[in-house]
């Protein structure tokens, strides 16, 4: 593979945390941010965190941090976006910045997939279905994504399946993976980690 760099999308508004920043929420005494981080940082060349609200906060993790820009308020695919706008050449590995255990493999079996489809992207299957924001792409994706963008479109499942994506299976994590959405999964996670038995 060339050089990877990952955006990490932690530009949401967490309505179903009552406004909180989901990203800066700790899981097992851990921000979240800091699980992605750690997770995602030895499988990649850089990192951008694309991020609306805290930017200095965000900012201490020795990143560029970016926020939505010209597409603000059309969900996530704006993030994406905006930190496609920062990257150079190569691929973009783009990850939601509340995802309590990222698989150690991640990039290894999302480029296997494609390499396998003969496919240019490639997105997680958690077994039940995608999840369009756990995706690898190649960098030259920016202009159609911003052509869907700039055409009234934000959904990422719409835009991400329109690419004919390479689907890598990953039935076998826990669905709360990819993303930690209310209380009650942030508290099923943390009780998963103490214990250690999600590698």
């Amino acid at each position: 593979m060339s050089s990877i760099t990952a955006i990490i999308l932690c530009g949401g508004s967490g309505e179903r945390l009552g406004g909180e920043d989901k990203p800066l929420q700790p899981v097992a005494g851990v921000p979240l941010i800091e699980r992605v981080l750690a997770r995602i940082g030895p499988q990649v060349t850089g990192i951008v965190i694309s991020a609306n609200r805290n930017a200095d906060v965000y900012q201490r993790y020795g990143h560029p941090v970016v926020a939505d820009g010209r597409h603000a308020g059309r969900g996530p695919l704006a993030g994406l976006a905006a930190g496609m706008d920062v990257v150079g050449t190569g691929d973009v590995l783009c990850v939601p910045g509340d995802a309590p255990q990222l698989p150690a493999d991640l990039v290894a079996r999302l480029d296997a997939s494609r390499c396998r489809m003969n496919a240019a992207v490639a997105v997680v299957h958690d077994g039940g279905g995608l999840q369009p924001l756990c995706l690898l792409l190649p960098s030259t994706i920016r202009s159609a994504l911003h052509a869907y963008l700039d055409q009234g479109g934000r959904a990422a499942h719409v835009w991400v399946q329109a690419l004919q994506p390479a689907r890598a299976d990953f039935s076998d994590r826990p669905a709360w993976t990819w993303s930690a959405n209310t209380p009650a999964e942030l508290a099923a996670a943390g009780r998963h980690l103490r214990r250690g038995d999600v590698p």
